[in-house]
């Protein structure tokens, strides 16, 4: 049975590019791997919402799809969202009942937002807890010592490379990380208050990646996210920080592959 394509959706800032140790990872084991462009990534005038991001992705899935292949998406961070918005009427199971072959077999969230309907990342993310108000202020604090968020002339949001050097890359090989951040583009803060309309993961088959040490969506957060969905996640877990895909890559290419149907 042939093995279904993977598709890759960036997080917030992020590119095919930061993606490529894990896509040829897969490519080594027989996997086809794509990653997704999303154009809300230094988009001018900044977009407000991630439904270009989401039809982007749709549209790679739909081309996987009509060449006759099963698809697992995995998405990084904020990539969830539109992972999730993308793959409405595509779920294996979905495509079955309208008599069509293929589908999306499997959803993959690595350390990523897995909405339920209505709620928005700022919203998801805001402490809960007297723990996650004191991660907060310690990540406010770290950001002023950078001079806070800047923003291009129209209003993206363009992240100093000193402050998210550890909050995006801990655990990860200092060359790979000064890659990382030269490959980084700016990002629209729209998308972030624009509420989900879909829980894909309710429909179809999903994997949560939990990264233990991630200094930028809190443990707590993704568990919370894993608690919403009561139940219908399969849950890996790993110590690595926001960016397994660059800190420890065979990990998470196994938790494609086991995904995957494989013994791994």
């Amino acid at each position: 049975m042939p093995k279904p394509a993977i598709v890759v959706i960036p997080g917030a800032w992020h590119r095919p590019q930061h993606y490529r140790v894990l896509t040829d990872g897969l490519k080594k084991h027989g996997y086809e791997a794509i990653g997704v462009t999303l154009p809300s990534v230094d988009s001018s005038p900044p977009h407000a919402s991630w439904d270009q991001d989401a039809e982007a992705v749709r549209q790679v899935i739909l081309e996987n799809l009509n060449a006759g292949k099963e698809v697992i998406t995995i998405a990084h961070s904020f990539g969830g969202v539109s992972m999730s918005e993308a793959v409405k009427g595509l779920g294996k199971k979905a495509h079955e009942e309208q008599g069509l072959s293929g589908g999306v077999v499997r959803l993959m969230y690595m350390c990523a937002m897995a909405l339920p309907e209505g709620q928005t990342h700022v919203g998801q993310i805001k402490p809960q807890t007297p723990e996650e108000e004191e991660i907060e202020k310690k990540r406010q604090e770290y950001q002023e010592e950078y001079g806070g968020m800047r923003f291009t002339e129209d209003g993206a949001m363009v992240l100093e490379k000193e402050a998210v050097r550890d909050v995006f890359y801990s655990r990860c090989d200092p060359k790979d990380v000064e890659e990382a951040l030269d490959l980084l583009g700016t990002f629209p803060s729209g998308p972030l208050t624009v509420p989900a309309t879909y829980a894909a993961y309710r429909e179809i088959p999903s994997t949560y990646i939990v990264c233990e040490n991630d200094a930028a969506l809190p443990v707590s957060v993704q568990e919370r996210m894993i608690a919403q969905g009561e139940g219908v996640f399969h849950v890996e877990r790993c110590q690595e920080g926001h960016s397994p895909f660059l800190s420890n890559p065979d990990f998470i290419v196994g938790c494609v592959r086991r995904a995957a149907g494989e013994e791994v």
